[in-house]
C-alpha cells in the first residue's frame, strides 16, 4: 500500500491546481486509505495545510489550519486524527483552494462513494465554486459505476489515482 500512496501521491503532487494552490485541505489516513502524509509534510513547508475537524452535532467538517503534524493534531471522533481546537484555527471555507477527500470508491463520471455519514457530502456543497475537490484512491477503488443519489452525494471535480487523472 505505501508504493501505492506514493505513486497516487507523485500524480497530485504534479497537477497544476495543486502545484499552484495556497491552501489546501487533506484528511488523515484511515487504514487502507490513500497515505498522503508525505506530501502532507512537503506541503506544511510552502503552503497553508487544512484537516477537517468532525462536528458531530452539525453532522458536519470545519477545516483548521495545522502547522505541525505532531503537535496540532489529537484524536477525535470516529477514531480519526483532528486538529486540535485548542492549538489550530479555524479556515475560511473560501480560503481552500483544494480540498482532497477520500472514499471507498469512485467512478469515471467523478462519483465518490464514502462511508455513509454524508460527512464530505455535506461540507462540499457549502464550498466556493473556485475551489477544487480532488478524490484520491487507489486503482482497484476506480469502478465502473456509482449508484449517485443526487443532490444528497456530491462529485469531485478529478480523481487521481496510481496511474491516472480523471
Amino acid at each position: 500500500m505505501q508504493r501505492r500512496s506514493e505513486n497516487v501521491a507523485r500524480n497530485l503532487q504534479n497537477l497544476p491546481l495543486y502545484k499552484q494552490a495556497d491552501c489546501v485541505m487533506f484528511y488523515y489516513p484511515l487504514k487502507r486509505e490513500v497515505n498522503l502524509l508525505g506530501v502532507i509534510r512537503e506541503a506544511l513547508k510552502q503552503k497553508r495545510v487544512c484537516f477537517p475537524v468532525i462536528d458531530l452535532k452539525e453532522g458536519n467538517l470545519i477545516p483548521y489550519e495545522v502547522k505541525d503534524l505532531a503537535k496540532d493534531l489529537v484524536k477525535g471522533p470516529l477514531e480519526i486524527m483532528q486538529p486540535d481546537r485548542e492549538r489550530a484555527r479555524e479556515v475560511e471555507l473560501q480560503a481552500l483552494d483544494v480540498v482532497i477527500v477520500p472514499g471507498l470508491a469512485f467512478d469515471r463520471e467523478k462519483n465518490r462513494l464514502g462511508r455513509g455519514k454524508g460527512f464530505y457530502d455535506r461540507f462540499l456543497k457549502r464550498l466556493d465554486k473556485k475551489t477544487r475537490i480532488v478524490g484520491v484512491a487507489f486503482d482497484f477503488q476506480l469502478i465502473p459505476s456509482i449508484p449517485a443519489h443526487p443532490p444528497r452525494d456530491e462529485k469531485v471535480d478529478l480523481v487521481v489515482t496510481e496511474s491516472t487523472c480523471i
